[in-house]
């Protein structure tokens, strides 16, 4: 998919910057109240038109809607201001006059109802009085048909040396777009901004061995092969100013000012340098006052120049900015860091990537199972079974070596490594039937936690059921005893009339199976397989024919080929590539 971009309340550009990196996407219009931030835009974001003007003047309104139908706009991004939202009342939100230009940026998204959107805010837009106001947010998106994920991402994690805190909504018709993870490799301020040249702003001599060193990454990153090194202009500080800042040591802080610095100006909050090997502070508005804390360069007695913050936001050096001193270090301190952008782009093209495969009584997805059941309840898709494994979160190291593959002891692989075990219940117990039935495998030690979030679902839990392994994988044999058991927990939708499918045959049915661990042929290459005889007599007695099963955790797809054998319709979600693959090619096999 092309994304077609209208950025409102654009600024300088810095998120249709991020976005426009990657393939796919291409910001068309950009729609800001400052012409003069609008100059800078238009000269960066190449190819792009703008718009000048109040988007409450329904001349501009209908200029704006019109020029994306013409542009065929399927993505709006943008940062609308929501003064309003940091009250502590809870009487205004939406309704607070001071918040129009949010529902501005709303409407909009209702009129020209693109396939994405994303919103850029601040971080007290999710926090503020408990989560209402971002409720209220939220349930107008739903009300116009997004499937909405949000939360607060900091742009220190996605390669940009700063600590900045932003909240992010990101909204799409079809996908459940989460939002992306980051590292925790840190870029310092040493990397971004030790290559750039001495200025002479007046402050006198410095030692040039602090700047001396290769290139770093991201040096090279942000040069991007100018030859000209634009908004490098140190401020020509007052000859009072100079003198303050001379006596700040090298990296020094508030606490290495002299004693007479203080008295009735205070300066025991302000008047910081950026140290080197650590990351920036937020950069803001005032980040060439050295009195607004802690943003002068690390040894130089001067503020940083707007290229230095340019740097410290991630914008690459041929990004050049307009305007007087004043206006370009607003664009630059109000600008959302392209690195952050660039992260959220690919996790939007990511979540268009994903693939679907269908069959005769099948179809399987290749997606996070947190985030595509959001995708299921919009399409109101409702079974009558959930029957599946997910990881345990038990995987350890060890020294199981001389096991063969493909199971090495407990050490299963990074995917049951700090998996949530609880928090994907609560939405897909929402898609059971009112007679469904759920069925969820798990580790001893989650059985309890497990059980509690069920019933807090309206699931009551009939029974624990055992799967008992002939041939259990010895361990410890001297010192511990044989784990020749697993474990799976039976809920029913509550008030309902579930299926057990007992055989005339039997007067009675036991809660343990008893089968081999999975051999020979039937092995694949998944480590932590399920019998295929097991999933067959569990669907057979709790599900009847013709049934839609949901496995969000599928794995291998036993419980997939179960429901084939028996008449069940399958519904599977893998977030693996690798395991995906392995399940479709055994569903396919029995079409």
């Amino acid at each position: 998919m092309e994304f077609r971009i209208l950025d409102l309340f654009c600024g300088a550009g810095g998120l249709s910057c991020g976005l426009d990196s990657v393939k796919g996407f291409k910001t068309l219009i950009g729609v800001d109240f400052d012409s003069k931030v609008l100059e800078t835009f238009k000269r960066n974001i190449k190819g792009s038109e703008t718009i000048c003007g109040d988007l409450t003047d329904s001349s501009i309104k209908n200029k704006i809607v019109n020029l994306a139908k013409e542009n065929k706009i399927n993505m709006i991004v943008g940062g609308p201001p929501c003064q309003g939202f940091s009250l502590k009342g809870k009487n205004l939100g939406l309704k607070d006059p001071r918040n129009f230009l949010f529902k501005e940026y709303v409407n909009l998204v209702s009129e020209i109802n693109p396939e994405v959107f994303v919103i850029e805010n601040v971080k007290n837009l999710i926090n503020a009085c408990d989560g209402y106001f971002i409720k209220q947010i939220i349930d107008e998106f739903h009300r116009l048909g997004y499937i909405i994920n949000y939360g607060v991402l900091n742009a220190l994690n996605f390669g940009v040396p700063q600590h900045r805190e932003r909240a992010i909504i990101i909204g799409s018709k079809t996908k459940s777009i989460e939002l992306p993870k980051g590292t925790n490799k840190i870029v310092t301020v040493r990397d971004a901004i030790s290559d750039l040249s001495y200025l002479d702003s007046g402050e006198g001599e410095f030692e040039s061995k602090y700047l001396n060193g290769p290139l770093s990454e991201y040096q090279i990153k942000m040069r991007k092969n100018s030859i000209l090194l634009y908004n490098h202009q140190a401020t020509a500080h007052s000859s009072i100013a100079l003198e303050k800042l001379k006596m700040i040591p090298p990296e020094g802080d508030k606490k290495s000012l002299p004693l007479e610095l203080h008295g009735k100006q205070k300066f025991t909050t302000t008047w910081s340098r950026l140290v080197w090997d650590s990351y920036s502070p937020t950069i803001d508005t005032r980040f060439d006052t050295p009195s607004n804390g802690r943003n002068s360069h690390p040894i130089l007695n001067r503020a940083i120049t707007p290229r230095e913050a340019a740097r410290l936001q991630s914008f690459p050096d041929d990004y050049v900015f307009y305007g007087n001193k004043c206006n370009i270090c607003k664009q630059i301190g109000n600008a959302v860091p392209p690195l952050l952008a660039k992260a959220i782009a690919n996790k939007i093209k990511d979540a268009y990537k994903n693939k679907t495969d269908s069959g005769n009584g099948f179809t399987c997805y290749l997606d996070n199972a947190y985030s595509i059941v959001k995708e299921f309840k919009a399409e109101k898709k409702y079974v009558d079974a959930i029957i599946t494994d997910p990881p345990y979160n038990i995987s350890k190291k060890n020294n199981f070596s001389t096991l063969n593959n493909p199971r090495k002891g407990i050490d299963f692989g990074n995917w049951d490594n700090n998996f949530d075990v609880i928090n994907w219940i609560s939405d897909y117990c929402d898609l059971l039937k009112p007679n469904g039935s759920i069925i969820i495998f798990c580790s001893y030690l989650f059985m309890s936690f497990l059980i509690k979030e069920l019933e807090i679902n309206d699931i009551d839990v009939k029974d624990v059921l055992i799967w008992r392994k002939t041939n259990p994988m010895p361990r410890n044999v001297n010192r511990r005893y044989v784990q020749d058991m697993e474990f799976a927990i039976w809920g029913v939708k509550r008030g309902g009339k579930w299926t057990f499918n007992k055989k005339d045959d039997k007067p009675y049915l036991r809660s343990m199976f008893e089968t081999s661990v999975v051999s020979g042929s039937e092995r694949t290459i998944h480590p932590t397989q399920k019998s295929l005889k097991l999933m067959e007599e569990i669907i057979e007695i709790h599900t009847n024919k013709d049934d839609v099963v949901l496995d969000p955790f599928m794995g291998s797809g036993t419980t997939g080929v179960a429901c084939l054998k028996h008449g069940r319709k399958f519904i599977g979600v893998e977030v693996s590539d690798k395991f995906y693959d392995l399940a479709i090619n055994r569903l396919t096999s029995l079409n």
